[in-house]
Order: structure tokens, then C-alpha cells, then sequence
């Protein structure tokens, strides 16, 4: 379970002819139980133009199916909405389905769906497909999308997205581009064919974090928003981040009751190869991904391998002594490998102590 709460302030100009500010509280929950993920996200926002104000929410879900083959199945859901304080409102509700087929930290996806979407007037169908690949290099995400879209039969275009994510030790940032080709909204002044966007979050503790993001995004058709521009920065209230990495002093370290690391892990082992060679071996069945960090990789995260009968591997070239790590799965929370004794951070958090003999 991850849980976080933006507090701050937004610029916006909507359809380059309305300038406004606001205050903007922003909570967002993601549960991951493996193969089954959850997420919920709203904004309300306070402008200060005219006194108005808005909410609008997020609900997704997805149910992911494994097979004998290199290949998953998801099945999703989302929910979501907005109503405003002059009586507007919006809401669209989807379902759609992709195919997953990974490779080693490489991945490319195939999707469908399809639901009803109101914008506030009348309900419109819409039909969506989907292509996308990403690849991961270390701590890094890169990602790229296609999604053609038609509305009600009348209206029909496909948008391209690229985005990079890095996930540092004291910072995270994300860029976005993405470019539209099809149909245009004249009412809602959709003259923005291309877009982009920049973040970062500032970690000052690993539960507080500084915000800010800037860039323009296009209409919405299916909802009828019109497009914009935003600038904004707030102070993000996380439940957890990554552990710091810091010295090992066995004298004084402070053991504790051995954290399990939930039902998708079931196991976990080394084994020593030639001279310093040490295979690092994580046992989860019916898992997506699965990911170390630790001290000898310097808390970036390293996804290991499947080989077989539901184990992970990865070797690293790691001398005799003591080190600190952490294992997640399908990009969850970071837990200590079960079998390892814990030890807490200088953050109050947990990591695990191996023992290379």
C-alpha cells in the first residue's frame, strides 16, 4: 500500500483566453497485491478567480492473469469524474484489456477498450486501442504509446506519448511529450496538437517532498475539457520512501522481529559462483516483475531475471562482508527479503542485513 497527499498551488490558463490560480489538495492511493492493483486519485481546487472551486476523482483497477507462455493478460477498469462549482459536470466509465509480453527489462503491450463518457451535455460511446514499449535501465523508465480513439463515430483521432521517469536517491523527475493527429474541437479552441510536461519531486525526508511541475496539455474530447497550460508546486506527504543507505555497525544495530515479505515471495537464496560472482535468487510465483536494491548497487533498483519454477535471479560481483538491500514485486512497496535479519534505518525504516560468507 502506498498512500501520499499534495498540498499547494497551481497557474492555469485554459484554452490560452482564461487565466486563473488555485489552491489544490491532492491525495492518490495505489494497493498492489501482485496480481491485482488498485488505485484512487481526486483534486479539489480553490481558485482564486471568481471564488469557484472543483473536484474531479480516479478510480482504476486491473487484474493481471499469468500463463505458461512469456506473456500476461490484463484486465481494467476505471471510473472517474468532475463536478464544478457553476453545476458542470463530467464522468467516464471504461473497460479494457491488454496483452503483456516482457523481455528480460524490456516490455511491449497490445489493448482494446471501450465504455460511456459524459461531458456534461449528453453520454458519448468511446472506443479505445492502445500499442505501447517500454524499457528499464536502472532506476530509469522509458515509455512510448499509441492510442487511436473514436467518440460517438464523429470523432476520431490517435495520440503519441513519450515520457522518462528516473527515480533518484533524493529526487524523482518525469518528462512527457506527446503529439495528436486527427480530428480537432473548435468549441473547446483545440488548436494544440503537440504537448509537454516536466516534474520533479524533491525528496527533503523520505515521507515529505518538495513538488513542481510545468507544461500544457491538450482537450479532452471524450469529456469535453478544453486544453491548457499549468504551473505548479506543492508539498507531497508520502507513506514511505526508499531506505538510505547507511553503515553497518553490528555493535549497535537494533534487530528486530524478521519482516515477512507478504505471499507473492516465497523464498529467497544466494548462491557463490566463481571468485566473486554471488547469484542473488527470489522465489514469486505468478509475479510481473521483481526488483532488488540495495548498498552494493547503489539503491538503485535492479530487476532480476525469471529462470524457471517461479524464481528470479541476478549475479553481482560482491566481496565477502556485510550488506544492506531490499526486494519489491511488481512495483510495489520495498520489503526485506524474508530469512534476513531487519534492521532500522536511520529514517525509521527497514532493510535487510546479508551475510556473504
Amino acid at each position: 500500500m502506498e498512500t501520499s497527499l499534495d498540498v499547494g498551488a497551481a497557474a492555469l490558463r485554459y484554452a490560452d483566453t482564461l487565466s486563473t490560480g488555485a489552491a489544490t489538495v491532492t491525495p492518490h492511493v495505489l494497493a498492489d497485491w501482485g496480481s491485482a492493483i488498485v488505485e484512487a486519485s481526486g483534486t479539489y481546487s480553490q481558485f482564486t478567480s471568481g471564488g469557484g472551486s472543483s473536484s474531479q476523482g480516479t478510480l482504476s483497477a486491473s487484474q493481471f492473469i499469468s500463463t505458461e507462455r512469456r506473456f500476461f493478460f490484463e484486465l481494467g477498469g476505471f471510473a472517474g469524474g468532475s463536478t464544478h462549482s457553476d453545476g458542470t459536470r463530467t464522468g467516464e466509465v471504461l473497460a479494457n484489456g491488454r496483452i503483456h509480453v516482457p523481455r528480460d527489462n524490456k516490455e511491449i503491450f497490445l489493448g482494446v477498450g471501450g465504455g460511456r463518457t459524459w461531458d456534461g451535455v449528453a453520454w458519448r460511446n468511446v472506443l479505445l486501442g492502445e500499442a505501447g514499449a517500454s524499457i528499464d535501465v536502472g532506476s530509469s523508465n522509458a515509455l512510448v504509446t499509441i492510442s487511436p480513439t473514436i467518440v460517438n463515430d464523429s470523432i476520431k483521432y490517435a495520440d503519441t506519448q513519450a515520457s522518462l521517469s528516473h527515480k533518484g536517491r533524493v529526487a524523482d523527475v518525469g518528462l512527457l511529450v506527446g503529439f495528436r493527429a486527427g480530428d480537432q474541437l473548435t468549441t473547446l479552441n483545440a488548436n494544440v496538437r503537440a504537448w509537454a510536461s516536466a516534474s520533479a519531486v524533491m525528496w527533503m525526508t523520505p515521507r515529505i517532498g518538495l513538488v513542481v511541475a510545468a507544461g500544457n496539455y491538450p482537450v479532452d474530447p471524450t469529456q469535453g475539457f478544453p486544453g491548457g497550460r499549468f504551473a505548479s508546486v506543492s508539498l507531497r506527504l508520502a507513506q514511505q520512501r526508499r531506505p538510505s543507505p547507511i553503515p553497518i555497525e553490528p555493535a549497535t544495530s537494533v534487530s528486530l522481529p524478521e519482516v515477512t515479505a507478504g505471499p507473492a515471495v516465497a523464498g529467497f537464496a544466494t548462491l557463490r559462483g566463481a571468485g566473486d560472482e554471488v547469484t542473488v535468487r527470489v522465489n514469486a510465483p505468478d509475479v510481473r516483475t521483481v526488483e532488488i536494491n540495495g548498498d552494493f548497487t547503489n539503491w538503485n533498483p535492479v530487476k532480476l531475471d525469471p529462470v524457471g519454477g517461479g524464481w528470479w535471479a541476478s549475479t553481482f560481483q560482491l566481496k565477502r562482508g556485510k550488506y544492506q538491500m531490499n526486494l519489491r514485486v511488481n512495483g510495489g512497496g520495498w520489503i526485506v527479503p524474508p530469512g534476513l535479519l531487519s534492521l532500522i534505518d536511520e529514517f525509521g525504516g527497514t532493510v535487510g542485513l546479508l551475510v556473504i560468507e
